[in-house]
């Protein structure tokens, strides 16, 4: 048996393996750099049995719980293709110690001997990493019961829910623990038109059906998590065929694409699957999951709803659920996490049933026997079937048992309904990739700028230290100083700036993009029958125009996403070359102990993080190609029905033949639609191009700041080298600020450490 050792950081993405205590080789596949644990664990048992050539192995796992319970998994398929896998776990400090910890050192910087610490920035940069919002996108089609499900989770009717498609607006709900829901309303061109202190369930059904109304933001309480943990928001989103804005299913395939890592609850009917609006997102969601490892799979929860309608005896819970792994399967999705649930009895329980208890009250009747229904019948214990944890499965049977012993029959069956195991689900993504992630980013912001803090008081305790080199260092300081006024140097860093380019790159891939939907409509073409009826033409047109909508927000969405990378590449290029330049300063600078570095007295004061310089740059994430494509013409191109009646030219062609040539009615449709095509991918072009421009302008800005501090620092080292007074008093309070430094550092390095 070879004992293989693994130490996962979820925090600092580090993997150490031995095999048998010796490291790997340098070219072993076990090697995994920094990649999430959750992207590489079942490639695993392969990788072992081809280095090892072993089928038997001891996998000593040290790392955090939610970890193990992914290398639990890989070990139990693993033994399905006859390796055998023996695990101890050896515990790491969870998410929650670190937390206070943070807060700790937080605390202590603010009352600690640094002014620089305390400024503005810095409070501001650690709240930003603090509070990131973490979405949770909910998308379904039509009559999935979508807005009776966050109704659930909200505790409250705030969402209108109807049989027809009801949802025509975007709708963000942010969690804040408020006492009540408020609302701020924006139309199509993101203007703020209206704000509603006290939201309720009549005030959004108003918002919903007003066709001014394209984004609703909305703050309020969301019981299930703590914004202690993340700023969760909860996303409402149309679905496929139910929007008035072409924006808004540009904004379902934003939040499906493989590049996004925000969880997405895909609401099913169980009662009426193959709903023709779930091919093509479904494809889109398959195509996301193929990337990313197992993180992209958790991401994606898929809620089977209505399931309490089966009639016992008559139908089966788990042949249904069945049903739907199949069905998804066939549409290119493996390994579903699909979660059974009764939204509307969730809803009831927490709303009608905690509201009043009158039996002769209909509503409250048909309510208990629902509760009836799931208490007595343990097909319908749906927690059963979800692909919980074994440590989510454990509270959720103790839960489960508290309320049995209380005779608290409405918890029992909330938890048999499923909605619990999807709020719970929901929690451990958010705990186990959200909140892992967030402690890093708030500990590197300290870190940068605790180490910007000591180099600064270093090189000031250097000079004091050395007052018989005054001369020296002053001279070294103008030198610097003049350097970096130099118009020479300003020049050719200005020259460097300019030659960051991606414009051809952009353009060759923008018309990747094309081509690629110029093949769709292709196939869309060759597959149309020469001769068809008048209705046949009809819903042709209708399916065309289907397409034609999902093509449209594809585009847009890939587009966007190549503008996205085109400015972030510019970006880091711009911050590179600013970087080169602070470090050019220093060159042929230094004075026997005491080196004047420039870019490590900057170091905290320059983002590493491109993302956080351009975030507050891109004004909305829409692009002008959707504009271009809607306002190019009145005769409402997606709706075709409408179109040829308004110019009155294919109503002549029903009214006098027989038949339709189809070939030619998808060859005059998709004729418009291609030339769009085309105008849209130069204007994305035209448009990364100005935002690279833009870029470029305000860092222009930002370096200049950044100039500017340096220049402060100079100063104050220069009147540091002039100070002969009081010299061994100001080394003793240096030796002290950098004792106290130096343990808040060896503090925050270690948050990470598990």
């Amino acid at each position: 048996m070879r004992e293989i050792f693994i130490k996962y950081n979820p925090y600092s993405l580090e993997t150490t393996i031995l095999i048998d205590n010796a490291a790997p080789k340098q070219n072993s596949r076990l090697n995994f750099g920094d990649r999430r644990l959750q992207e590489w664990i079942e490639e695993l048992p392969e990788i072992l049995f081809e280095e090892c050539s072993s089928r038997d192995f001891k996998i000593i796992f040290h790392g955090a719980i939610l970890d193990y319970e992914d290398v639990e998994a890989m070990a139990r398929e693993a033994e399905k293709g006859g390796l055998n896998i023996e695990l101890e776990h050896i515990p790491a400090k969870e998410v929650s110690d670190k937390e206070a910890a943070i807060s700790e050192i937080f605390d202590e910087i603010q009352s600690g001997p640094f002014d620089e610490l305390k400024q503005p920035d810095v409070i501001k940069a650690f709240n930003m990493a603090k509070s990131s919002d973490f979405e949770v996108n909910v998308v379904a089609t039509m009559s999935a019961g979508k807005s009776t499900l966050i109704n659930a989770l909200l505790r409250q009717k705030l969402m209108p829910a109807k049989q027809e498609a009801c949802t025509a607006t975007i709708t963000e709900i942010k969690d804040n623990d408020g006492d009540s829901f408020m609302a701020k309303v924006y139309d199509t061109n993101g203007n703020l038109i209206q704000t509603h202190p006290e939201l309720s369930f009549e005030i959004m059904d108003s918002l919903n059906s007003n066709p001014d109304v394209s984004r609703i933001r909305v703050e309020g309480n969301i019981p299930f998590v703590s914004p202690d943990d993340v700023a969760l928001v909860l996303v409402d989103t149309p679905g496929p065929n139910n929007s008035r804005d072409p924006e808004h299913k540009a904004a379902t395939y934003r939040m499906l694409s493989e590049s996004s890592k925000t969880v997405v609850l895909y609401i099913m009917n169980a009662t009426q699957l193959a709903v023709n609006d779930d091919y093509n997102l479904l494809s889109h969601v398959a195509d996301s999951m193929r990337v990313g490892g197992k993180q992209s799979r958790d991401r994606f929860i898929f809620v089977v709803n209505k399931l309490d309608d089966f009639k016992k005896g008559e139908d089966s819970i788990e042949a249904a659920i069945t049903k739907v792994r199949d069905y998804l399967r066939d549409n290119g999705i493996e390994n579903a996490n699909i979660y059974p649930a009764s939204a509307l009895t969730a809803l009831n329980i927490r709303t009608i049933l905690s509201e009043r208890d009158d039996e002769d009250d209909d509503e409250v009747y048909e309510a208990k026997g629902k509760v009836r229904k799931f208490n007595r019948n343990p097909e319908m214990y749906f927690e059963t079937l979800a692909p919980l944890t074994p440590s989510i499965r454990g509270q959720i049977e103790n839960r489960l048992a508290d309320a049995r012993n209380n005779g608290d029959t409405y918890e029992e069956a909330l938890i048999h309904c499923g909605i619990i195991s999807i709020e719970m689900a929901i929690q451990m993504y958010v705990r186990k990739y959200a909140k892992t992630a967030k402690i890093k980013n708030i500990v590197d912001t300290f870190s940068k700028r605790l180490e910007s803090a000591k180099s600064f008081e270093v090189t000031k305790q250097e000079i004091t230290e050395n007052q018989d080199k005054q001369r020296e260092i002053l001279a070294n300081i103008e030198s610097i100083k003049r350097k970096l006024a130099s118009g020479e140097d300003a020049k050719r860093f200005k020259g460097r700036i300019e030659q960051i380019n991606y414009d051809s790159e952009i353009s060759k891939l923008a018309n990747e993009v094309i081509m690629e939907a110029q093949k769709r409509i292709t196939d869309q073409l060759s597959s149309s029958d020469t001769k068809i009826s008048r209705r046949e033409a009809e819903e042709l047109c209708r399916q065309f125009a289907r397409f034609a909508d999902n093509l449209q927000a594809d585009v847009q969405v890939k587009l966007e996403q190549l503008i996205a990378n085109h400015v972030q590449k510019s970006a880091n290029d711009l911050l590179d070359e600013y970087k080169k330049k602070i470090s050019e300063l220093a060159q042929d600078v230094s004075v026997g102990n005491v080196a004047i570095d420039p870019f490590e007295l900057m170091a905290g004061d320059i983002s590493t993080d491109a993302s956080s310089l351009i975030s507050n740059l891109t004004e909305t994430k829409r692009v002008k190609v959707d504009e271009v494509w809607v306002e190019n013409t009145n005769r409402k191109w997606y709706k075709p029905w409408t179109w040829f009646q308004e110019k009155g030219h294919w109503k002549n062609v029903y009214e006098n033949k027989e038949y339709v040539d189809g070939t030619k009615l998808a060859q005059r449709f998709f004729a418009p639609i291609q030339e769009h095509l085309y105008e849209n991918s130069n204007n994305a072009i035209e448009y990364a191009k100005d935002q690279a421009k833009k870029i470029k302008r305000e860092f222009s800005k930002k370096f200049t700041e950044l100039d500017g501090v340096l220049k402060e620092k100079l100063q104050e080292l220069e009147d540091c080298a002039n100070d002969s007074k009081d010299v061994e008093r100001r080394i003793r309070e240096s030796q002290a600020r950098l004792k106290w430094l130096e343990e808040i550092q060896i503090k925050t390095k270690s948050i990470l450490d598990i």
